[in-house]
């Protein structure tokens, strides 16, 4: 448990340090402050085994900065960054176009990734300019809105990919959002919790929940969840859950299960403990070993 709770925590570490690189412009940049003028966008191909278990992406990529006083030096300036991820190749039982349309849902997009990526980045700026358009100074006019997109798992025709935000909009502070998405390659579908457990067995996943929450709060120094602050109202399987080779992980946000300051715990049930709970019918017991 502790190395799932590392990892994770290394993950948002990584994210936040290349969001905060996004941010930083050159003397040149600042002063510019057309929409258009900072496009970058970049093909960057994932490099995966494209045999009969895997799938292939590409992930495309959009980044620039906008002042909101054009030619001031000290304008404040808003940052963009956001990636789409797309589908260029799947295995034989597979099929593209079912896919790819699940993850243009996923990241609520239609048409042209590159297109749809230009589109978001230039209302984006737009919408900045005319909700600052009073304020030329401050920290609270330093906007920004960044993302990013990571394969998590990609074999044994199941995908699990995780979609990230860091976004700040004036007022008292930052948030960041996240949501996975769990694919079967096989029957070109999205997984959700009830293709992989019955009432039966999401019981069985609350309880071990409430067990694993528990061994983490008395390893921190508390004897009780109580203790340990967490929300138990929300100490529950949610969507928000990741196939990995060891089993399948169910994962928080800050401020959903312990007050925002703490890093959320993940919780992962191996394909060991998940034998005797998964559907009987499931897809993924094909990972079972």
């Amino acid at each position: 448990m502790k190395k799932n709770i590392f990892t994770f925590a290394l993950f948002f570490s990584i994210c936040t340090c290349l969001f905060s690189s996004c941010g930083k412009k050159s003397d040149a940049q600042a002063n510019e402050n057309e929409t258009d003028s900072l496009t970058t966008i970049v093909d960057q191909k994932i490099e995966t085994d494209t045999g009969i278990k895997k799938i292939t992406f590409e992930i495309l990529a959009d980044s620039g900065g906008v002042q909101l006083v054009k030619g001031e030096k000290e304008s404040p300036v808003a940052s963009f960054a956001s990636q789409i991820l797309v589908v260029t190749e799947v295995p034989q039982q597979s099929n593209l176009d079912s896919i790819q349309a699940i993850l243009q849902r996923q990241q609520k997009y239609e048409g042209d990734a590159k297109e749809a990526l230009a589109k978001k980045k230039k209302e984006y700026f737009d919408f900045y300019i005319d909700a600052n358009s009073d304020e030329v100074v401050g920290l609270s006019a330093e906007w920004y809105q960044h993302e990013q997109i990571q394969v998590l798992y990609n074999d044994n025709y199941f995908v699990s990919i995780l979609f990230y935000g860091d976004e700040y909009g004036g007022g008292a502070g930052s948030y960041d959002y996240a949501s996975y998405l769990v694919l079967d390659l096989k029957n070109n579908k999205k997984i959700t919790l009830s293709d992989l457990f019955d009432e039966e067995g999401i019981s069985k996943i609350q309880k071990g929940i409430l067990n694993k929450a528990l061994q983490y709060a008395k390893e921190q120094g508390s004897t009780s969840l109580e203790e340990h602050g967490y929300f138990m109202e929300s100490l529950k399987p949610t969507e928000d859950f990741v196939i990995t080779e060891k089993g399948i992980e169910f994962t928080y946000g800050r401020g959903e299960i312990l007050p925002r300051v703490n890093i959320p715990p993940v919780f992962l049930f191996s394909w060991a403990e998940l034998k005797d709970i998964l559907k009987t019918d499931s897809s993924v017991r094909s990972l079972i070993k």
